[in-house]
Parts: structure tokens; C-alpha cells; sequence
């Protein structure tokens, strides 16, 4: 819904705005086909977005429900998790890690242009920026192509 710039009207979308906007929305799930993060304008084929769980922090119930409900065992649950946002790091799967590592740290630093460090945090598993992964990803497709 949209409201005029006085805010005296209140104008609802119609079908074909809330299509327009949905087909415009990027794709949060999956990445592109590069493996860099989905826009709107993102064509191809969409590979899977890896998610890296970091630190697992549990939750405490606010209350004790056990006074509501009886004595019932099952609401004495405690193992209830968040999953905390690990910055902007994201970690290779083992599988591409074993793939890679048989060109060795040198090739793949020579053909993706990148330093010593991010290329042996890709290899040894540490997370590294999405983007730099996204280069080796690429760099390495191109060198199990020749």
C-alpha cells in the first residue's frame, strides 16, 4: 500500500504492482550463477547458497511455563538455539576444498590474482569474503576446464 504525500489517502497495490514487485525481488536463497549474491536482474542458472552455522547460543524460555501447563517434562525444554551472523565470511565445502588443493596454493594464486593469505584461508576451510571465494570458484572451474 502506498500513501499519497499529504498521507490524507491510502492507495492499494494492485495485482499487477505486487507482480512487478516480485518479479524484481532477488533471489535471498541461492546465489548467481558466478556465485555472487542475487539482484533483480539476475539470469541463469542459480547455484546454492551455502549457510555456515558459527557459534551455537541457547536460549533461556523468558518464563517458566510449567506453572501454565502442569508438570509436563516436555516444557522444560531448554535446547533452544539462534544462530548468531557471521559477519560477511563465508567457508568452502570440504568436496571443493579437496578439488582445489590438488592444483596446489601457487596455481590457483597465479590464475585468480589473489595473495598468499585468502587463498590458503579458502583451502585450510577459514572463512573468507564472498566475493573472493566467488574468484576461486571461478578461477578453478576454468583450470579443471583445460
Amino acid at each position: 500500500m502506498k500513501s499519497t504525500a499529504n498521507q490524507d489517502k491510502v492507495i492499494p497495490d494492485s495485482f499487477r504492482i505486487l507482480l512487478r514487485k516480485y518479479l524484481g525481488k532477488p533471489e535471498t536463497k541461492s546465489l548467481a550463477p558466478d556465485g555472487t549474491p542475487c539482484t533483480g536482474a539476475t539470469r541463469g542458472l542459480l547455484q546454492r547458497a551455502r549457510i555456515t552455522a558459527g557459534k551455537l547460543v541457547p536460549v533461556g524460555k523468558e518464563t517458566d511455563r510449567r506453572w501454565e501447563q502442569g508438570e509436563d517434562p516436555s516444557m522444560v525444554d531448554s535446547d533452544i538455539y539462534i544462530y548468531e551472523t557471521r559477519t560477511k565470511l563465508v567457508i568452502a565445502d570440504p568436496a571443493e576444498r579437496k578439488k582445489w588443493s590438488v592444483f596446489g596454493p601457487r596455481k590457483l594464486m597465479r590464475e585468480s590474482k589473489l595473495s598468499q593469505e585468502p587463498v590458503s584461508n579458502v583451502l585450510k576451510g577459514i572463512g573468507v569474503r564472498l566475493r573472493t571465494l566467488a574468484i576461486i570458484r571461478q578461477r578453478a572451474a576454468r583450470i579443471l576446464a583445460e
